[in-house]
């Protein structure tokens, strides 16, 4: 459809949308988080982690304990056999070709750089100006609470100080309204489709064939089997027994809710985490993608077909379930330990580099070098060399002066 063209995805080339302001506003905001912190005797910071380095810097400036938020996992604890499509290549390299895992991990991460490289040197000459010091690659939290869980976050070694905490789901949800409730028992089998607002729709949708379809009758919910609501109870709606497909773009809780209600996924990524979400829904056998740039009316249909009507997508979603719900109980274990960042700042005014040192991998303070024992390996190599390079020498003036041993063997 012509109309769609406007909507385009957005990788780490956008991220500058996001960076720029938070950027240009990081003094004032970072002097409006330590006021307050001040004025409230404020003991602990939660900061998302995202474009959020005046959170960050403000709680590691008064010496508070920080507890960093996100969804991103490869930002707290990043292998190299992980990845994410807002940075151009796929959320697992496992299978990937050599060629491709070289991309990855040398060809990339310079491009990304090059887009990105600007505003974190601007950051860092912020931070000069105002003697802050600058962070690193990984931001300085205490503990990293990521709303993900294993079965849909590809499983890898993890910290202590960085959990996974997810799916982050709230107690309680709105009910269905009276007016969806009778829609959606009146219909068997519902697909649940949550994009944007209304308001990005058209009276008339002008196709690719040439033809038109006016909309004002769906819009105004005159249409017997469409209902368009503002605001809908997304939980209850995944919950209610007639809701069989959901159409979406992908987004962490719209995951998270699906798989707890054990409902299949069509995803429609446009950015962020949307397109990462996509792919590990997809590895997880709930859910078909579909692309922006390649929109067809038959393949939709068909891929809605197979998430109805395969057996295996109908495992795959019982099982999904299960985990979800049994990872969402994992929230609790997220307040306990904040609990006890408090309790232990608690004993100290300020806190040091030796803050829970309990939860830190010595890894983090040995360096890469003595942490991997490459100098231990290195200092071994170079004996062996030294060995070889001996019995090489020896060998080559034994053969460079054959007269020697002639002589020997005469007097033998």
């Amino acid at each position: 459809m012509k109309n769609f063209k406007n909507n385009v995805e957005f990788d780490y080339k956008g991220l500058p949308q996001i960076l720029e302001p938070s950027t240009n506003d990081y003094k004032k905001t970072y002097e409006k988080y330590k006021k307050t912190a001040k004025e409230y005797n404020i003991d602990l910071f939660i900061c998302d982690v995202l474009a959020n380095e005046a959170c960050i810097d403000a709680a590691n400036n008064l010496k508070k304990p920080v507890v960093g938020w996100t969804s991103f996992l490869q930002f707290m604890d990043p292998v190299p056999y992980k990845d994410d499509p807002v940075y151009g290549c796929n959320t697992s390299l496992e299978n990937e070709s050599f060629f491709e895992r070289f991309r990855c991990a040398l060809i990339q991460p310079l491009q990304v750089a090059s887009k990105l490289g600007p505003f974190a040197h601007q950051l860092n000459d912020i931070r000069k100006q105002m003697n802050i010091e600058p962070s690193g690659k990984i931001p300085k939290v205490s503990l990293s609470l990521v709303d993900t869980f294993f079965g849909f976050e590809l499983p890898q070694h993890l910290a202590p100080n960085v959990q996974e905490v997810g799916p982050v789901l709230p107690e309680e949800y709105p009910p269905i309204t009276p007016e969806l409730s009778n829609f959606m028992n009146a219909h068997e089998r519902v697909l649940y489709i949550a994009f944007t607002s209304r308001d990005n729709f058209y009276p008339t949708l002008n196709l690719t064939d040439g033809t038109q379809v006016q909309t004002l009758s769906i819009l105004n919910n005159k249409h017997p089997h469409i209902h368009i609501t503002n605001f809908a109870p997304q939980f209850a709606v995944l919950n209610h027994t007639n809701t069989k497909l959901f159409f979406s773009h992908g987004g962490a809780g719209s995951a998270h809710e699906s798989l707890y209600t054990g409902t299949p996924m069509l995803v429609l990524p446009l950015g962020g985490d949307q397109m990462g979400n996509a792919q590990k829904l997809k590895t997880a056998g709930v859910a078909l993608t579909l692309s922006v740039y390649n929109l067809n009316v038959n393949d939709i249909l068909n891929k809605m077909s197979k998430l109805l009507e395969d057996e295996k997508i109908k495992k795959n979603l019982k099982r999904m379930e299960v985990l979800t719900k049994i990872n969402s109980k994992r929230k609790y274990r997220a307040a306990d330990l904040i609990e006890y960042i408090l309790h232990s700042s608690g004993l100290e005014e300020y806190i040091n580099d030796d803050y829970l040192k309990e939860w830190a991998p010595a890894a983090s303070r040995m360096g890469f070098i003595k942490a991997n024992n490459l100098d231990v390996y290195g200092a071994l190599l170079g004996i062996v060399l030294t060995l070889i390079g001996g019995i090489v020498f020896k060998l080559f003036k034994l053969i460079s002066n054959p007269s020697s041993i002639r002589i020997k063997s005469k007097k033998a």
